[in-house]
C-alpha cells in the first residue's frame, strides 16, 4: 500500500464546502442589505415627508437591519458549522479505516512466509516486509522511496527486463532460481512478480514475492546423494533387493532385480507384483505378501524363472515397512542359492530321468506285450474269418457276419497300430521319398476322406528335397492330420496342403525347444476350422485326449502323428487361435545320402501261389493252425513247428528242400533270429520272414527294421501274407542274419 497522504471523501470536500457557503453568505447578506435600504427608504419617503420622523426611522431601521443581520449570520454560519462537523466526523473515521487496512496489510507483509516487496512505476519501494530486508541483507535501513536500483545497484540485466515485463501487466514467475549473495554464498528462491492496479487498466506498479528455499534444496540435494549411494551400494550386492507399495506396485528395484527380469527401471517402477512374476508365480507368493502387509516378517525358499527361460533357487526375505503402526508396503532381499542348490537338482534331475526311462521302458514292455498277445488273437481271428468266408457258397448268410468280424478285426489292427506309432515301436520300412510324389498318390484317397463340402488345396514346393521315411507312416500322418481339420470345420471350408525346404541355424534352434540345427522338409496341414485354444493345445498329443464327441474318436491320432515324427527325428509345431483355424507344421530331416533317389512304389501285382516248402514256426497254437491253412490255400508246402526245437529237427531232416522259413520272432528257447542261424548250416542259402505283433529289437532297432530284413507285421489278412510269402521268394539271395 503506498504511504502517500490521502484524504477521504468527507474531509476532501470540506474546503469547496466551506468556500461555497462563504459565497452564499456574502450574497444572501449582499441582497438583504441592498433590498432593506433601497426597497425601505422608498417606501419612508412615499409615505411619510416629517425629516425628524424620517430620523427616527432611520435609526430604527438600521437597528432592525442589524439585528436581522445577525440573525441571518448566525443562522448561515451555524449550519457552515454543522456541516463541517459532520464532515470532519466523517473524515476521522476514513483515517481510522486506513489506519486499520494498513495494519491488516502490514500484519500480511510480515506474516506472510515469503519475501515481500511494492512497487511504483518507477520501481520506488511503497511497501517492504522485514522478511525482505533480512533476506537481501538490508538490515533495519529504511529503503521506503528509494529505487530498487538504488538500493540494488549492481542488478542484472534480465531483472531489469523482468521488472519491466511487470510493469506492462504480465506475471512472471519461477519454482527455482539460484542467487550468487554479496557474501559469496549460494542462495535458492522461489520468486513471483505481479503488476497491482492503481485503477482499472490502469498498473500502478510490481509486487515482487520472493521465497528462500536453500534449506529445501539442500535437502532435496543431500536426499539424492543418500539415494545415489544407496542405489550404487544396492546395485553392486549380489542379491536382489527392491521395495513393494502396499498396492502392490514396484516402487524400487536395484540393477540384479531389474536385469534378472530384463526391464529397464521406467519399465519396472510402477508395475504390479502380478505383471512382473506372472499369474502362476504370484499365486504362490501371495500367501506371503498377505502376510508381510499383516506385518509379519516372512523368510522361504521358492524357485524363480527367468525372462531366458533359466530357473533359479532363491531365499527370499519380505521386511514389512512399518510407519506409525501401519503397513506402508515392505523390502525384497533375494539370495541366489542355486549354486548351493544344484548338487541336489541335478541329483533330482537324475533320478527323475532314471524314473521316466524306467517308466517308458515299462510301458513300451507293456505296448509291446499287449501289442503281441492281442495281434496275435486278431490274426487267429482275421484268418478263421476269411477261411470261413472261402468255406461258404456265396450269398450264405454268415458271410455277412463273417465279413463283420474281418472288418472289426482290422479296425482293432489299426487301433493297435497307432498305440504302436505312440510308443515308437511301430515297425517301418524306411525308403528316399520325395514327399511331393508321395502326396500326390494320396490326393484322391484324401479328397474321398474330408468330402466334397470341404475344398482340398495342394501347394507344393519347388526342388524339394528328399526324405527318407515308411511311406506307410506318411499315409497315417496326412490321413489323421486331414481328419481333424476335417472335423474342426463345421460346413464349408478349405484345408490346405503344402511342402518346401527349411534351414535351422543354432540361433533359431536356441530359441525354439526341441529343435536342432539343420536341412529339413516341411510338410504343412493347415483348416479354416474352428482352432484351439491354449489349454486345448498343451494336450493334442497326449494319447487318449479328445475333443470330439464320444464314438468320433480314440483319442489317438495326433498321438500317433507325434509319435511318427519323433520316430523320423523330425519336429512338429502347431499354430492355432479359436475361430482362426489350425496349422500343424512337419519338419522331417532332409536325406543325407548324395545321389540318392526316390524308390517308386511298386505296382500291385496279382497276388498267386506256388508249390514251394515252407518251414512254419509259430508256438501260438491257433496262429499255427490258421496260417498253415492259409499257406495252404495258396498251394504251399507247409511244415509246421510250434517250438523251435521242432523246427530245427525239421530243417534238419528235409535240408535243402524248405525253401522259406517263416518264423514269429517272439518264442520260447530262443529268439527268432536265432533260430534261423542256427537252421542255416542244414539249409544253406534259405529264404526267410518274420512275423510278429510289434517290432522287437531283435530285428530292428527303434522301430526301424535292419537292411535286408523280411517282416509281415501281425495281424494280417490271407492276401497280405500270400503277397509277403510270394515277395520273399521272387527276391534273389538269402536271409542277412
Amino acid at each position: 500500500m503506498p504511504k502517500h497522504d490521502h484524504q477521504p471523501a468527507d474531509a476532501a470536500s470540506s474546503g469547496p464546502l466551506i468556500q461555497n457557503q462563504t459565497v452564499r453568505i456574502v450574497a444572501i447578506y449582499a441582497i438583504f442589505g441592498l433590498a432593506w435600504i433601497y426597497g425601505s427608504d422608498h417606501i419612508i419617503d412615499l409615505l411619510i415627508e416629517d425629516k425628524g420622523t424620517l430620523l427616527q426611522i432611520a435609526v430604527a431601521k438600521g437597528f432592525v437591519f442589524i439585528l436581522c443581520t445577525a440573525t441571518l449570520l448566525y443562522v448561515l454560519i451555524n449550519r457552515l458549522l454543522g456541516q463541517l462537523a459532520e464532515a470532519d466526523r466523517g473524515r476521522l473515521e476514513s483515517l481510522e479505516n486506513l489506519s486499520q487496512k494498513n495494519a491488516q496489510l502490514r500484519l500480511f507483509f510480515e506474516a506472510a512466509p515469503a519475501s515481500l516487496a511494492m512497487f511504483d512505476r518507477d520501481m520506488r519501494y511503497i511497501e517492504v516486509s522485514r522478511r525482505w530486508l533480512a533476506m537481501y541483507g538490508l538490515g533495519d535501513r529504511d529503503i521506503l522511496g528509494l529505487s530498487h536500483y538504488q538500493v540494488f545497484p549492481e542488478i542484472p540485466e534480465q531483472w531489469k527486463e523482468c521488472h519491466r515485463r511487470g510493469l506492462a501487466g504480465e506475471t512472471l514467475r519461477a519454482e527455482v532460481d539460484q542467487f550468487l549473495r554479496a557474501d559469496g554464498s549460494v542462495q535458492y528462491v522461489r520468486w513471483e512478480i505481479r503488476p497491482w492496479y492503481q485503477a482499472a487498466g490502469e498498473v500502478g506498479g510490481i509486487v515482487i514475492f520472493t521465497e528462500d528455499i536453500t534449506d529445501r534444496i539442500r535437502f532435496e540435494k543431500a536426499l539424492e546423494a543418500n539415494e545415489r549411494f544407496l542405489r550404487l551400494l544396492t546395485d553392486h550386492l549380489p542379491g536382489l533387493v527392491g521395495y513393494w507399495n502396499a498396492n502392490l506396485t514396484c516402487g524400487f528395484a536395484n540393477r540384479p532385480y531389474r536385469e534378472w527380469f530384463g526391464k529397464n527401471s521406467d519399465e519396472i517402477i510402477g508395475t504390479t507384483m502380478r505383471e512382473l512374476l506372472g499369474e502362476e508365480l504370484f499365486i504362490q507368493n501371495e500367501p506371503h505378501v498377505r502376510a508381510v502387509l499383516a506385518g509379519e516378517p516372512q523368510q522361504f525358499q521358492r524357485t524363480l524363472v527367468k525372462r531366458d527361460g533359466g530357473t533359479a533357487h532363491v531365499w527370499s526375505h519380505y521386511i514389512p515397512d512399518v510407519v506409525d503402526g501401519s503397513v506402508r508396503g515392505f523390502y525384497v532381499l533375494v539370495s541366489d542359492v542355486t549354486e548351493l542348490k544344484r548338487g541336489e537338482v541335478e541329483r533330482q534331475r537324475l533320478e527323475h530321468q532314471l524314473q521316466q526311462a524306467q517308466k517308458m521302458e515299462s510301458v513300451g514292455r507293456l505296448a509291446g506285450g499287449v501289442a503281441h498277445d492281442f495281434n496275435n488273437l486278431l490274426t487267429v481271428i482275421m484268418g478263421l474269418a476269411q477261411l470261413g468266408m472261402r468255406e461258404l457258397e456265396p450269398g450264405h448268410p454268415m458271410l455277412v457276419r463273417l465279413e463283420g468280424i474281418r472288418q472289426a478285426a482290422e479296425k482293432s489292427a489299426a487301433l493297435t497300430s497307432q498305440l504302436l506309432g505312440f510308443a515308437r515301436k511301430q515297425t517301418i520300412a524306411p525308403k528316399v521319398l520325395n514327399l511331393n510324389g508321395a502326396v500326390e498318390e494320396m490326393l484322391k484317397m484324401l479328397k474321398r476322406l474330408v468330402g466334397e463340402d470341404i475344398d482340398l488345396a495342394w501347394n507344393p514346393g519347388k526342388n524339394l528335397w528328399d526324405v527318407c521315411m515308411d511311406p506307410s507312416q506318411l499315409d497315417q500322418i496326412l490321413a489323421n492330420l486331414c481328419v481333424n481339420a476335417r472335423d474342426a470345420i463345421a460346413d464349408v471350408g478349405k484345408i490346405t496342403i503344402e511342402t518346401g525346404n527349411v534351414s535351422f541355424d543354432a540361433e533359431y534352434c536356441n530359441a525354439h525347444f526341441d529343435f536342432v540345427p539343420g536341412d529339413y522338409v516341411l510338410l504343412a496341414v493347415s483348416d479354416d476350422g474352428c482352432g484351439m485354444d491354449h489349454e486345448t493345445m498343451a494336450q493334442i498329443f497326449e494319447p487318449f485326449f479328445s475333443t470330439k464327441e464320444i464314438g468320433r474318436g480314440t483319442g489317438l491320432g495326433l498321438a500317433t502323428v507325434y509319435g511318427i515324427v519323433k520316430q523320423n527325428n523330425g519336429f512338429i509345431n502347431t499354430y492355432s487361435e479359436p475361430g482362426k483355424g489350425t496349422t500343424f507344421k512337419i519338419y522331417l530331416p532332409r536325406h543325407a545320402e548324395q545321389g540318392g533317389r526316390a524308390v517308386p512304389e511298386a505296382a500291385a501285382a496279382p497276388v498267386h501261389g506256388g508249390s514251394e516248402t515252407i518251414l512254419l514256426v509259430e508256438d501260438e497254437p491257433s496262429i499255427l493252425d490258421v496260417t498253415v491253412s492259409l499257406l495252404a490255400l495258396q498251394g504251399y508246402h507247409v511244415l509246421p513247428a510250434s517250438k523251435p526245437g521242432d523246427a530245427l529237427k525239421v530243417a534238419q531232416e528235409y535240408g535243402n528242400r524248405i525253401d522259406l522259413v517263416i518264423t514269429d520272432v517272439v518264442m520260447p528257447e530262443m529268439n527268432g533270429r536265432e533260430l534261423v542261424r542256427r537252421v542255416l548250416p542244414f539249409c544253406p542259402g534259405v529264404k526267410c520272414l518274420y512275423m510278429s505283433g510289434y517290432t522287437a529289437n531283435v530285428i530292428a532297432h527303434h522301430g526301424v527294421l535292419d537292411q535286408g530284413v523280411n517282416f509281415i507285421s501281425k495281424p494280417f489278412t490271407s492276401t497280405d501274407l500270400a503277397a509277403k510269402v510270394r515277395a520273399v521268394l521272387d527276391t534273389k539271395g538269402g536271409e542277412l542274419v
